[in-house]
């Protein structure tokens, strides 16, 4: 195995000084010209030379180590989000950490504290259900940390942090509008927990707007489904046959999980019963292919919240305002909309 280039080793085959080195390939002003600027950065490249990033932290006060907290790595849409935040990082010299809290508090807050200990330079921060609907000791968890902290995705109501996710009040509505206008009133929903404030904040909008047409929902029909596969698919019985129309799965997966349990008993959607996801995750993957569903912007989701961290970073190291994220927190709502398929059937 050979050994690893050194700055010494593209200095000897360059004729230039071990410093000079450093700064051509550091992008630092230094008195060379251009001929050998480029001369040095592809020696560097033949040489196979890789910065030291530990050496380099040293002088830079920087890991250029970036960390990603999810709830569940299985959810799709978290995997999705997770490499558009990967990509944006990516592009920015940085490296990405991905941890997965399986949506524990516990959990949560032992890789926050492991996170400080490795010296990262900010944490994109999902938080599991239950710090969505109490953030009190969490708040305290990101007040300890010393790296800039972005609420990605799940959001909380005090907002007292940089945060960007997406309106799923909004989303909601979006759904329920579609079934109305598609003449259906005899409707069924599939929640994902009560205890997650995006699920509760896409319910709510679907009931309400439902209700603004003078639509309720059975309380048989009002089902929950952990945002799983198997969620969708163990609820579609009770829903199947209870007639109704249409149901409203609050993420794709709990969708796909029902389309199959239908299959199985040889319903056909939307023939059968009318069916609205949320997140279009699947898509994307050849898998569903027929489904309405909602769109995040996953990828413009992504974009924020780099935003945000490169922003706050470089606040940061000019030590003008302490701690920005938390002492003037921003917040970014993007605006969900409607991926119309072939899944809602009108029965006007």
């Amino acid at each position: 195995m050979s050994n690893r280039t050194t700055l010494r080793d593209v200095a000897k085959a360059t004729g230039v000084s071990i410093t000079t080195v450093s700064l051509v390939l550091n992008n630092h002003p230094t008195r060379v010209s251009e001929e050998k600027r480029e001369l040095i950065k592809r020696k560097a490249n033949e040489l196979n030379y890789v910065p030291n990033q530990t050496a380099r932290s040293l002088v830079t006060k920087r890991s250029m180590l970036l960390a990603l907290l999810v709830p569940d790595i299985e959810n799709l849409f978290f995997a999705s989000l997770a490499k558009e935040i990967e990509d944006e990082c990516s592009a920015d010299g940085y490296s990405l950490i991905i941890a997965n809290s399986n949506d524990s508090k516990n959990t949560e807050r032992q890789l926050l504290q492991q996170f400080e200990a490795r010296n990262i330079d900010g944490l994109f921060l999902i938080p599991s259900s239950e710090s969505t609907k109490d953030s009190t000791d969490l708040r305290s968890e990101v007040a300890q940390m010393s790296c800039p902290v972005v609420l990605t995705d799940r959001l909380v109501r005090e907002q007292w942090c940089d945060a960007a996710g997406s309106d799923n009040y909004q989303g909601g509505q979006l759904a329920a509008r579609l079934f109305v206008e598609a003449g259906h009133t005899h409707i069924a929903c599939i929640s994902g927990r009560h205890d997650n404030g995006n699920a509760e904040a896409r319910k709510a909008g679907f009931v309400d707007e439902l209700g603004k047409n003078h639509i309720t929902i059975d309380p048989q029909l009002d089902c929950y489904g952990a945002y799983r596969f198997d969620g969708g698919y163990q609820t579609a019985d009770r829903i199947l046959d209870s007639g109704a129309t249409a149901v409203f799965c609050c993420n794709d997966l709990m969708a796909l999980g029902f389309s199959k349990r239908a299959e199985e008993r040889n319903l056909s959607i939307p023939e059968d019963i009318s069916l609205i996801g949320y997140d279009n995750v699947l898509n994307s993957l050849g898998i569903a292919s027929n489904l309405t569903t909602i769109d995040q912007d996953i990828p413009q989701l992504a974009k924020s919240c780099h935003a945000y961290m490169m922003n706050r970073i470089k606040q940061k190291a000019s030590k003008l305002s302490p701690a920005p994220w938390l002492n003037d927190p921003q917040t970014s709502l993007l605006k969900p909309k409607m991926i119309i398929k072939g899944s809602v059937r009108t029965i006007k």
